[in-house]
């Protein structure tokens, strides 16, 4: 697979901890995927902000540790939590807190706090043939299809590393020869 003097600079840790972890995740999700090299993203979308178990905490606070901090715009999908209507979520304390802390970890990092599963409803949504991101599956399609971005299902983990690289595998849905119609009705 072909890197660029800068994806070696994260993989190297010449942009901190928390970027070389997450380039070695898109480099090796690249690889997995037959990616020649990798590509730029101008944005994302984090689903893994939405809390289902201590894995996605540690990962967060992991990073936030390690000093990650997003290098594109980045929105964040619905939450463990109903910020308006605290009442009515059925969780124990703990685990409430727990994703809480989730969230402000995102928060931390550099995310927006849009909290929504529709970011293409937001007022800077991606153009035609933008790379982009995303994580939530109602929002890829819509990305895809509708407004004609580009972009795979970067689920929990693999979304954050995107953001925080700005980069992502050249394959998928990102390559132009993979957006054409195989059947013609």
């Amino acid at each position: 697979m072909e890197l660029e003097d800068r994806d070696r600079r994260f993989l190297d840790g010449g942009e901190g901890e928390a970027a070389r972890l997450a380039m070695r995740i898109i480099v090796t999700l690249a690889r997995v995927n037959g990616a020649p090299r990798l590509i730029d993203v101008s944005r994302a979308h984090i689903d893994g902000c939405l809390y289902h178990g201590r894995a996605g905490l540690d990962f967060a606070r992991r990073l936030l540790t390690d000093g990650g901090r997003v290098s594109v715009p980045t929105t964040l999908n619905v939450a463990s939590l109903d910020l308006l209507h605290p009442g009515l979520v059925r969780a124990d304390g703990a685990t409430t807190d727990r994703a809480r802390e989730l969230m402000d970890a995102y928060v931390a990092m550099g995310c927006e706090p849009t909290w929504t599963c529709a970011p293409y409803q937001l007022p800077a949504r991606p153009g035609l043939g933008e790379q982009i991101a995303w994580a939530e599956s109602n929002a890829i399609v819509f990305a895809n299809s509708v407004l004609g971005a580009r972009t795979n299902r970067y689920g929990d983990f693999a979304d954050i590393c995107a953001a925080i690289t700005g980069r992502v595998p050249d394959a998928g849905l990102h390559r132009r020869a993979n957006r054409r119609a195989e059947v013609v009705f």
